[in-house]
């Protein structure tokens, strides 16, 4: 039995300060009462509270697994996630939390919001248990929703927020009926005793593979991965932008993160079951989202069928994972999973400075159109140069942290000898490229020239936050050893409890 002790609260150290940081913002709107307040403040609180919490989980690095409770591991896999959910969410807080104190009604209660679902995204990929793993995908789920139709008076914001919330609640059954089969298969919450329980018998493998269908629709649901990414264009559009900005990835990153937990912990010995399905789901979410992106005339809403795209290379990754069985992990550059955390820790620094160049733009124009970018490179060279190097990272090209990204989930996949799958990536990314560098021809080369161009008005924050993420693509870019030995040690730590 696992006592629960003062050395051992130490271990969720930045869950507790993520807890205290939004109960002291709820208590402090509810203490003003019908006062108006201009978030300011609130939005100090969140940002410290995101800091702290960031500085709490890098002291974890380096220090040996432990499990807290017998539910929360702190381990290399969990704290590298957590690295990028804090830092992607003080992001969008420094950038977005202007914008979103202008708009929202509620201040105080979107910043405890805030805070409450980086809370429940740090739990989720903590989770070593179906229970926690669905309470906090519940969790996270219910306030995006939230989030999501926030600006109660904009009809779009509210339309994002229903639809959000009807296709989570379909995904969400289907997804806790899945992991009652596999407990009841494997007769524990535990994924390590559920993998043991299952090697043991094999003949309960019958039911794993429609179990294993059933789980992945919540976590397909979660990263947005076709068929089951119908939600994401209409919520990521209508959505206010910041929002948009940590859906599509600290909140696409969770998707992942659990997705592999559950299949390489608690189902790796059935991983000749569920790898061709994820690789026909991968070729199927890359397909789809950039064939839709073509035919979109809103950057914000291209940016969502991208996003889409974008998880189809990343199920790659899981799709060329390499257990421990096969041979020394750390004899691999290129494990599959180490792919996967590289592409989503370089993915967020991309979409969130191109979701944040959006912001400035709508909050100038009241429009995401690709009308609304025309002339940008005169009128905010700054903006058009960052969302220039953006779009080439999304597409991969050399020299930026996309392409980092690509070459390690495209690598894994040469190295398993999915040839067809590489092929058509690649055909992929050539589409991709099509309208990634048509919202460049509008920035740059669309349009008369102004003889006095009219400057746009960057907010502060915006401008703070999209230097950063120009700074960390460049820098990903370079193959950074630092970043590249923690995803090696993080993937190898999972990859070793692989059956």
């Amino acid at each position: 039995m696992n006592e629960l002790t003062f050395g051992s609260l130490g271990g969720i150290f930045p869950e507790i300060i993520l807890l205290v940081g939004g109960v002291l913002i709820m208590l402090l709107d509810m203490a003003q009462g019908r006062e108006q307040d201009s978030g300011k403040g609130f939005m100090g609180i969140a940002v410290l509270t995101l800091l702290v919490a960031t500085v709490g989980v890098i002291l974890q690095l380096g220090m040996a697994p432990e499990t807290v409770m017998g539910m929360v591991d702190i381990a290399p896999f969990s704290t590298f996630l957590k690295i990028l959910i804090y830092t992607g969410m003080a992001l969008v807080a420094i950038g977005g939390g202007a914008f979103m104190n202008k708009h929202a009604t509620g201040r105080g209660e979107f910043w405890t919001l805030f805070l409450f679902v980086t809370l429940a995204m740090s739990i989720a990929v903590s989770a070593n248990n179906l229970l926690l793993l669905f309470l906090s995908i519940e969790f996270l789920s219910i306030t995006s929703y939230i989030l999501a139709g926030l600006l109660r008076e904009n009809r779009r914001s509210a339309e994002a927020g229903v639809k959000y919330f009807l296709y989570g609640s379909v995904a969400s059954s289907l997804m806790l009926y899945g992991m009652s089969l596999i407990y009841g298969a494997g007769g524990s919450i535990y994924l390590t005793e559920i993998s043991t329980a299952l090697a043991a018998t094999p003949e309960l493998g019958g039911i794993i593979l429609p179990a294993g269908m059933f789980v992945l629709v919540g976590f397909g649901f979660k990263a947005s991965i076709a068929p089951f990414h119908q939600w994401a264009p209409d919520t990521y559009d209508g959505a206010p932008t910041p929002i948009t900005a940590y859906l599509s990835t600290a909140s696409k990153a969770v998707g992942f993160a659990v997705m592999a937990r559950v299949l390489i912990v608690g189902l790796g010995g059935y991983s000749v079951d569920w790898v061709p399905v994820l690789a026909g789901l991968s070729v199927l979410t890359m397909t789809v989202g950039n064939l839709m992106a073509l035919r979109q005339n809103s950057v914000k809403r291209m940016l969502a069928y991208s996003s889409v795209a974008q998880a189809g290379y990343v199920l790659m990754g899981l799709t060329a994972v390499v257990s421990s069985a096969a041979g020394d992990l750390t004899l691999l550059s290129m494990n599959g999973l180490n792919g996967l955390l590289l592409y989503l820790f370089a993915y967020l620094f991309t979409n969130v400075g191109a979701f944040m160049v959006v912001l400035a733009i709508e909050d100038t124009s009241g429009s995401t159109d690709i009308g609304a970018f025309t002339n940008l490179g005169q009128r905010a060279p700054g903006l058009a140069w960052a969302m220039f190097l953006f779009l080439l990272s999304l597409t991969g090209i050399p020299l930026t942290g996309g392409f980092v990204g690509k070459f390690y989930v495209f690598g894994a996949a040469v190295q398993h000898q999915y040839w067809w799958l590489v092929i058509i990536a690649l055909i992929n990314t050539g589409i991709a490229a099509y309208y990634y560098l048509n919202v460049v021809r509008v920035m740059f080369f669309s349009g008369k020239e102004d003889a006095v161009p009219v400057r746009l008005s960057v907010p502060v924050g915006v401008q703070f936050v999209v230097l950063v993420c120009v700074g960390a693509t460049i820098w990903l870019g370079l193959y950074p050893p630092s970043i590249i030995d923690l995803a090696n040690s993080a993937s190898q730590q999972l990859l070793a409890l692989m059956q």
